[in-house]
């Protein structure tokens, strides 16, 4: 005897009720399903699925260890003029540390300038800083950072070039020159505290989400690709706006023609 009901419209009969209708329903089901695997094999077996196809190689050399090469430049130009507002409006809340130890001059006064870049090695592990300094003296210098910040927003700082040592000695001959790596970010973005930590914190990674920080190299050229990375020099008689700003852009002219021919730089 076959497992299977032979005529769906038979099914309410042979199950003795209107109670049982569903179950034997299904139990038609069932054998209808199974007669068609049946069938199936019947006429050769299950329809084969096409094979994926696999692209042509591409004709590119590919080498793993030239990341450590130069890949993206930026170049800044920084002036007073870039700064966000004058000393003299400085909020009434701005901790101590932000504050002018000397007599500030307005934006349009001073003459102060300068000019950086920052290089990113092809596999970002790495950030090449050089920033030179005109008609500012060296002991002037209290602090130098790179923040993330729209042009004329007072953004947080991303790299904090004085952390380690005394900022006017790197300033002592004009230019600084540095190399950043991921831990210089994360040391920034752990240290900052309290009202202080609201400069100090580091940056966010997107906007809505203001508690995670960048702490890689990559992040910080998403940053300087998307116009949100910005050079400050602080001086003693401009300290919480900045004496000389920059924001910076995809590098143009010799400089971009220089970082080219250097692309072999290494870690």
């Amino acid at each position: 005897m076959s497992k299977r009901s032979p005529r769906p419209f038979l099914t309410l009969a042979a199950c003795g009720g209107l109670l049982f209708t569903l179950a034997c329903d299904a139990g038609a089901a069932r054998g209808r399903e199974e007669g068609a695997h049946d069938e199936g094999h019947a006429h050769g077996g299950a329809i084969a699925e096409p094979k994926a196809e696999i692209p042509p190689r591409l004709d590119y050399p590919l080498d793993p260890l030239a990341g450590a090469e130069i890949g993206l430049v930026y170049e800044s130009w920084l002036s007073p003029q870039q700064e966000g507002d004058e000393e003299s409006d400085v909020p009434d809340l701005a901790p101590d540390v932000f504050r002018s130890t000397k007599p500030s001059t307005e934006r349009e006064q001073r003459p102060a300038r300068g000019h950086g870049i920052v290089a990113f090695n092809r596999e970002f592990s790495r950030a090449y800083v050089q920033l030179a300094v005109a008609n500012v003296e060296p002991e002037e210098i209290v602090m130098a950072h790179l923040h993330c910040g729209k042009p004329g927003q007072l953004g947080p700082i991303l790299v904090d070039f004085g952390r380690t040592g005394d900022i006017s000695e790197y300033f002592a001959d004009g230019l600084l020159s540095v190399e950043v790596t991921n831990r210089d970010l994360e040391r920034v973005a752990e240290e900052g505290e309290g009202l202080v930590g609201a400069f100090t914190a580091g940056c966010p990674i997107v906007k809505a989400i203001p508690n995670d920080r960048v702490k890689t190299i990559g992040g910080m050229a998403v940053l300087a690709a998307e116009g949100e990375l910005y050079f400050n020099v602080h001086t003693k008689a401009q300290t919480f706006y900045g004496d000389i700003r920059g924001r910076l852009l995809p590098a143009t002219g010799p400089v971009a023609a220089t970082a080219a021919e250097a692309g072999g730089a290494s870690e």
